[in-house]
């Protein structure tokens, strides 16, 4: 069963990452066109604006691989000298925190979504509607959720990766799946 749930959020993980990928191909060559074509004498005038609204996508959609792969940073000033049970449930506690906390941030940005579309709201420049791109950043919160609920599960039923709770870390923690990795059992069956 958690072989099944890691699956599951490793590929919305990884759906999440490759749309934030492509677009951040596409500002990086929008960027590009736009300052040949303005030494050319002739910008792109939109750029600023899609800069911003893909921005907001790459962050959002990024979170959540970002938070698979441990790559947030992490103050464990008071917490390493905890015992490993301790720092476990001090970890389980967090990250539902962290779950409750973007679940509401995403139910807000929602709302706000809804209530600026019905209001016929739409970008200054190339009149997009960007509520509809409001909601792609909410389906990255959900999906940072999704994550954290994960991480959360896995610390509750026990599991915990030696290197991310040792006593003294001498390197970067990967991941708290640690050996349930489906890349790392095998068939993925359990």
């Amino acid at each position: 069963m958690l072989i099944k749930l890691i699956k599951i959020e490793k590929g919305l993980c990884f759906a999440g990452m490759a749309v934030s990928g492509t677009l951040l191909v596409t500002l990086v060559l929008l960027s590009g066109c736009n300052v040949a074509f303005r030494l050319a004498g002739h910008p792109v005038s939109a750029s600023y604006e899609l800069s911003g609204l893909f921005g907001a996508l790459i962050a959002s959609l990024a979170l959540a691989d970002t938070q698979r792969k441990r790559g947030h940073v992490e103050l464990d000033l008071f917490t390493r000298s905890y015992s490993a049970g301790a720092r476990r449930w001090v970890g389980a506690f967090n990250v539902f925190a962290g779950a409750v906390l973007v679940l509401l941030l995403g139910c807000q940005l929602a709302n706000r979504a809804g209530v600026l579309l019905r209001a016929g709201e739409v970008s200054e420049t190339l009149k997009l509607p960007y509520p509809w791109l409001m909601y792609g950043a909410v389906f990255g919160l959900f999906l940072l959720a999704a994550s954290f609920l994960t991480d959360f599960v896995l610390l509750v039923l026990g599991h915990t990766d030696k290197s991310a709770y040792a006593q003294q870390r001498a390197h970067m923690v990967n991941s708290i799946r640690g050996d349930l990795e489906p890349d790392a059992v095998g068939n993925g069956e359990s």
